[in-house]
């Protein structure tokens, strides 16, 4: 109710303002409404791209899917198993045979038919800015073949280092000294 008179006072001085920077007369007045937006369950939030070489494998069930499309927000993959909605999944990220991001958390929003979407939950910041990478890897690629131009992707071999570089982090450095004699 508090929402709906801040509003309505907010377009009512809006119009106001409106009137005066225009010249206009009470008699000529403006009519403003403010529609607000549908939250739309299925509606996205982030530019998905259709892809061919990535899998998931989810861990319970225990299932290996292809994924349809990725965006930087989630991933659309194929399923013959059933996944309630609004469960969350642990999974492994497949990319060209490799696995790309392991405990890689993904909630169910959606199941029509086969297609399963996902959105991806608690990413840290390595994983995002893999899953980033990939995308546009796979807008590069779709993009190359629309064009039918050959050559190699600057973004896969960007890509495979900061998989190596996360994959990394997680590795113990080895502190001893080195001497040379």
């Amino acid at each position: 109710m508090v929402d709906k008179q801040k509003e309505a006072s907010f377009l009512s001085k809006l119009k106001n303002k409106l009137d005066r920077m225009l010249g206009r007369k009470n008699s000529e007045s403006l009519d403003i409404k403010f529609k607000p937006a549908k939250s739309n369950p299925s509606a996205r939030r982030a530019y998905r791209i259709d892809v061919d070489n990535m899998h998931v494998i989810c861990r319970n069930p225990r299932i290996k899917c292809r994924i349809s499309d990725i965006s930087a927000t989630g991933i659309g993959f194929i399923s013959s198993k059933e996944f309630p909605v609004g469960e969350t999944v642990e999974a492994i990220l497949f990319w060209s045979g490799k696995p790309v991001l392991k405990e890689l958390h993904l909630k169910i929003m959606r199941h029509n038919k086969k297609l399963v979407g996902c959105e991806f939950q608690n990413l840290e910041r390595g994983q995002d800015k893999i899953i980033s990478k990939l995308v546009l890897a796979a807008q590069k690629r779709q993009i190359q073949k629309k064009h039918n131009n050959p050559g190699t992707d600057k973004v896969e071999k960007e890509v495979d280092t900061e998989i190596d570089r996360h994959s990394k982090r997680g590795e113990k450095k080895d502190t001893t000294p080195k001497i040379k004699l």
